[in-house]
C-alpha cells in the first residue's frame, strides 16, 4: 500500500526521541483511525522499540543512529521496521531461553520484548539481530 514514514534519527536526547514517535503516531493515525487501546499500544510498542535500539542497540552512544520505517501492507495491517547500528544480539537464545524478566521479576530486561510479542501480530528480526520488523493488524476503525 505504501510507506507512512521512513526516518532515521542520530542520538539519544529523550526530546528528540519523543518528537520523532509523535510525529510516526501522527502518520499511522492518518493512515487510520485508531480505538483508544490500539493507539496505547502502537505508542508502546514505539517507545519500547526505539528505547531498545537507544539502550541496547546503540548503547546510549549518541553519534549513533536508529532508522524507522513504517509501512502500510493492506487496508488494516501495519509493518514497523526499526534498525539500530549496535552489532545485534542473538534473539533465537533469547527467546529460546526465556524472558529474563522472567525469572527475576525485578529485572528490567526483556519485559519491552515480551509486550511487543503480547501486542503484535508477528515479530521478525534480521540475521544479526539489530533490526526488528513487526506487524500489527487494526481490528476496528475506532468512531471519532
Amino acid at each position: 500500500m505504501g510507506i507512512l514514514f521512513c526516518e532515521r534519527i542520530t542520538g539519544c536526547d529523550s526530546d528528540c526521541i519523543r518528537a520523532m514517535i509523535r510525529k510516526m503516531m501522527n502518520c499511522i493515525k492518518a493512515w487510520k483511525s485508531l480505538s483508544d487501546e490500539e493507539e496505547y499500544e502502537f505508542c508502546l510498542i514505539l517507545n519500547e522499540l526505539i528505547a531498545n535500539g537507544t539502550v541496547h542497540g546503540n548503547r546510549r552512544l549518541c553519534d549513533k543512529t536508529i532508522t524507522v520505517r513504517i509501512e502500510a501492507v493492506d487496508s488494516d495491517t501495519i509493518e514497523i521496521t526499526i534498525q539500530d547500528e549496535g552489532t545485534g544480539f542473538d534473539y533465537r537464545r533469547f527467546f529460546r531461553e526465556g524472558y529474563p524478566c522472567d525469572m527475576n521479576p525485578y529485572s528490567e530486561r526483556g519485559r519491552g520484548l515480551k509486550l511487543i510479542r503480547a501486542i503484535c501480530d508477528d515479530i521478525m528480526f534480521n540475521q544479526t539481530g539489530n533490526q526488528i520488523r513487526i506487524l500489527k493488524v487494526v481490528k476496528k476503525n475506532a468512531e471519532k
